[in-house]
């Protein structure tokens, strides 16, 4: 569906455009980071959560390798947007909470000694949840899913080449809530963070 905007809009949208520009513009000279790469601002969004109760969690800006650290743990993060709480009406909207999907890359490295899954606000884009896994039985059965996945992808695969092209397997937040065990839950300035 097209969406097109009058004059008024587009210089507004454009004004907004030369502000983000130019600070993109003295990070990079600075830093050599382009803040406009999405990864970079999940990556500092999530740090601003995760270092309220791990000051040692570090980022990792690299295109490649991990995510981030923790001392000497390494740290594999998801992030994805979901809707907030509420319907547009001001209803609870159903499944809030639960309706996350981490997504992985099938043949992709799925063994990490620590995750950190992050549910943000599609509106503004702040984290709104987090569930920072490191406990063996955790791991466990996040691998132990990620793995299943895998396998019903190489099966659908093998009856029709052609869906290998899209190679992603989800981890749903519905698994993570109904199967895994949190004994810590904290709220970091309205974001609630389940910690094993």
């Amino acid at each position: 569906m097209a969406k097109y905007f009058d004059k008024d809009a587009l210089t507004e949208m454009n004004n907004a455009r030369q502000k983000i520009f130019a600070e993109r513009e003295r990070i990079y000279k600075k830093y050599k980071i382009d803040i406009l790469d999405t990864d970079a601002l999940s990556s500092l969004s999530i740090h601003e959560v995760v270092s309220e109760y791990d000051p040692d969690f570090n980022v990792n800006f690299a295109r490649n390798g991990e995510d981030a650290k923790s001392k000497s743990t390494l740290v594999e993060h998801k992030s994805t947007r979901v809707e907030g709480p509420l319907t547009r009406t001001g209803k609870p909207r159903k499944n809030a909470g639960l309706d996350a999907a981490f997504l992985f890359h099938a043949m992709g490295d799925l063994d990490h000694p620590r995750y950190l899954f992050v549910a943000k606000n599609k509106d503004d884009l702040k984290v709104t949840r987090v569930y920072d896994i490191s406990s063996k039985s955790n791991k466990k059965l996040v691998l132990n899913y990620l793995l299943k996945e895998r396998e019903a992808w190489l099966e659908r695969g093998k009856k029709d080449p052609k869906q290998m092209k899209r190679d992603i397997i989800a981890l749903p937040e519905k698994f993570i809530v109904s199967k895994l065990k949190f004994p810590t839950q904290l709220d970091i300035n309205g974001c609630t963070v389940f910690k094993d």
